[in-house]
Order: structure tokens, then sequence, then C-alpha cells
């Protein structure tokens, strides 16, 4: 079994334990450039899908009698450009935690435990740390 010093030992990407990425704060710090182009566009996205088709609700409350809408192709594309930015997420290791507020977790270790280093859209850098259970509500400064 992998302790936790020789985990930390490990250079990144090795830092791989059970199918999961664990990051540094400098780890973390490196792809905030990412996310600060992936959030926003993010945001769109899902602002677009959720208010720029309104016919879109009404097709699908209409499905289960065949409805459909006009605009379907097009916002399956929004959709699917969505479906790819939330995919480099989950690729790089990321945890994305809320879309609206802009909030990306971390797993990390701290103390031999697992934790999340907290970033919040428009943060420059990771300053938080927060429990697997707590949230958001329970960041802690690092």
């Amino acid at each position: 079994m992998i302790t936790t010093l020789a985990l930390l030992m490990k250079p990144y990407p090795e830092r791989i334990f059970m199918g999961k990425i664990y990051f540094t704060v400098e780890e973390a710090n490196a792809l905030i450039p990412e996310l600060n182009d992936w959030v926003p566009r993010l945001q769109e996205l899902y602002t677009l899908m959720h208010k720029g088709f309104p016919d879109i609700q009404k097709a699908r409350s209409k499905a289960e009698y065949g409805g459909g809408s006009a605009y379907g192709t097009d916002y399956l594309n929004v959709a699917l450009k969505a479906n790819q930015i939330t995919k480099n997420f989950e690729n790089k290791g990321c945890v994305l935690k809320g879309i609206e507020m802009g909030l990306v977790d971390f797993p990390s270790l701290r103390e031999g435990r697992e934790v999340y280093l907290c970033w919040k859209m428009p943060e420059q850098e990771i300053r938080f740390w927060h429990d697997l259970d707590t949230g958001f509500a329970g960041r802690q400064p690092i």
C-alpha cells in the first residue's frame, strides 16, 4: 500500500492514486489561466442553453407526445460545446462544483487526509481549502 508521504513525493502527473490526481497548491495555481478561460465560456454556454432557446423548454414538456424544436440542432451544438469544456476539467483532474459561481475544487492531501483546494472565479490564486464534506462554506485559508 502506498503511504501518503510516498504519494506526495511522486512528481506530477505520476501522483495519481486509485485513479485520482492529487494537486499541490502550485499545480492547481498553474491551471488558473485555463480556468479563467474555461469558466466564463462555460457560464455563457449554460446561460445560452437555459435562456437562449425558450422553445426548447416547450419541446421538452411535449417530448413524450413527439414534440420538437426547430432550434434543436443549435441547442445540441451549444450543449456539446459545454460538454467538451466540462470534459477538459475532468481530464485535468479538477472537480467542477458550481458553474454559476465559478467554483472549482482540486483534490489534494493535507496532513495525511484528502481535502479540496478551492478556487472561485475570479481569484488569481488558490488561497483556500476545505474538507470533502464541508464545501465552499467550510473554506479555510491555506
